[in-house]
C-alpha cells in the first residue's frame, strides 16, 4: 500500500485508523492495553465531532455529479477511500491499451478482511467487485447504477497477497450495460464477476433518496 499523502491530514489519521483495525483484528492483546486504548479511542471521537461533512455526491458544482464529485468518491468510498479507514484502500485506475479500455485495481487485505482460513471474506470480495465494476461507468457518456451483480468464486482468494481486479464493458445496448471482471492474486483466478447497469436519471434518484432523509410531520402536531 502506498504511504498516505503528508500534506493531507484526513489521509493520515484515516491510515493510523486502518492500521489500528487491523492489530485489533490481528494480534493477541492484553485486556488492561485494550482498556486504556479504549478511552484514547473514546477521547479520539470526542475530540474529532463535528457538523456532517458533504457527501461525494453533493461536492459537485450544483449538486451535479462531475470531476469534482469524482474526486470526492474517490477519498469517501469503502473500497478505495482514502480518507476512509474502513477501505484497504485499493488503487484503482483507468487503463486503455491494444487490450482496450478497462478498470484495473490492485489491493492487499489482511486479516481484517478474512472470512475462510487465509482468505478474503466472500461478501468482500462481491463487494470489491461491485466497485471495480461500478467504475467501469466513468468511461461511458450515460453511466447507470447497478441491477445484478453475479460472482462465481474460483478459488479462496488469499488474504495478505496483492490482489488484481480487472473490469471491462462487454455490452452496451439502450438502458442496458453489462461489464465482466476477474480478480487474480498472481496467476491464480480467484473469482469472476458480471455485473447488469441500467441507466437511470440521477438528478431524481439523488432527489428522492435526499427526500427519504426528511423527517415525516409529527401526526400530533407537537
Amino acid at each position: 500500500m502506498d504511504s498516505p499523502d503528508v500534506d493531507d491530514p484526513a489521509a493520515r489519521l484515516a491510515d493510523e485508523l486502518r492500521g489500528a483495525i487491523e492489530e485489533l483484528s490481528s494480534v493477541a492483546h492484553d485486556p488492561e492495553r485494550v482498556a486504556q486504548a479504549a478511552v484514547m479511542a473514546a477521547e479520539l471521537r470526542t475530540f474529532l465531532d463535528g457538523p456532517r461533512a458533504e457527501r461525494w455526491y453533493e461536492a459537485g458544482a450544483g449538486g451535479v455529479i462531475d470531476e469534482d464529485s469524482g474526486i470526492a468518491f474517490n477519498k469517501q468510498s469503502l473500497y478505495r477511500g482514502a480518507h476512509n479507514p474502513l477501505a484497504p484502500p485499493m488503487d484503482v485506475e483507468l487503463v486503455e491499451d491494444d487490450d482496450g479500455r478497462r478498470v484495473e485495481a490492485r489491493v492487499t487485505l489482511g486479516l481484517a478482511y478474512e472470512g475462510p482460513p487465509h482468505g478474503v471474506h466472500g461478501g468482500y470480495v462481491a463487494g470489491m467487485f461491485d466497485d471495480v465494476l461500478g467504475a467501469t461507468q466513468r468511461m461511458m457518456e450515460k453511466p447507470g447504477v447497478t441491477g445484478r451483480l453475479t460472482v462465481h468464486y474460483r478459488h479462496i482468494t488469499p488474504i495478505e497477497e496483492e490482489l488484481t481486479l480487472r473490469a471491462w464493458v462487454t455490452e452496451d445496448v439502450g438502458k442496458r450495460i453489462i461489464a465482466h471482471a476477474t480478480c487474480h492474486a498472481g496467476d491464480l483466478l480467484t473469482a469472476e464477476a458480471e455485473a447488469l447497469f441500467i441507466r437511470v436519471d440521477f438528478t431524481e434518484v439523488q432527489a428522492r433518496m435526499a427526500a427519504r432523509r426528511v423527517p415525516a410531520p409529527d401526526p400530533s402536531g407537537a
